[in-house]
């Protein structure tokens, strides 16, 4: 952890904050570092949830926001965003090529899924200032309008995990240190 920030729990905090935190572990089972730190803003972990529960009934599949997920998270190189989606991808069953390639910053098999890697990408690279020629190849591979509008929900999940992180420096929780990441070069 940095510039101050700690790892929040039911017996260190106030009860506000104790309150988000009980949603957290309602939500994970468990209260991920990133949400205790967050908890510093017991609203920044209830917007985070409120999005979190959101993304999870949009419109693509439990592969395909997986997919995304890794995409967005790794193209914002956020270590610990890409390795807590990687397990989470590994409990929704992604097969662990796809995984691996997506960590990898390398091309997916499946060209559907390849096309929705890339468009994520070019949405975090550009700020979403992509051609309506961008959206058409998108929607050429089978997508929808709809489904733009939840990537870009997905990015708004996560902006408030990613740009946290960076302030926070959170620690990597043990049970993910096996899904450790980092760019590769």
């Amino acid at each position: 952890m940095k510039n101050g920030y700690q790892i929040h729990n039911m017996e260190n905090t106030n009860p506000d904050a104790q309150a988000a935190l009980a949603k957290v572990q309602e939500h994970y089972q468990f209260v991920p570092n990133a949400l205790g730190a967050l908890a510093e803003s017991p609203e920044s972990v209830l917007a985070y949830l409120a999005l979190d529960d959101l993304v999870n009934k949009n419109s693509l599949t439990d592969e395909q926001r997986h997919v995304a997920f890794l995409a967005i998270t790794s193209e914002y190189d956020c270590a610990y965003c890409v390795a807590a989606h990687t397990a989470f991808a590994q409990m929704g069953k992604v097969e662990w090529q796809t995984i691996q390639n997506l960590r990898e910053a390398k091309p997916l098999t499946d060209a559907k899924l390849e096309a929705l890697r890339n468009f994520a990408i070019k949405l975090v690279q550009t700020g979403c200032n992509i051609s309506e020629e961008d959206i058409n190849a998108f929607l050429a591979q089978g997508y929808t309008r709809r489904n733009v509008l939840d990537i870009i929900t997905m990015m708004a999940n996560k902006l408030i995990a990613i740009f946290s992180n960076r302030i926070m420096g959170t620690d990597l929780d043990s049970m993910l240190q096996p899904a450790k990441w980092s760019r590769v070069a």
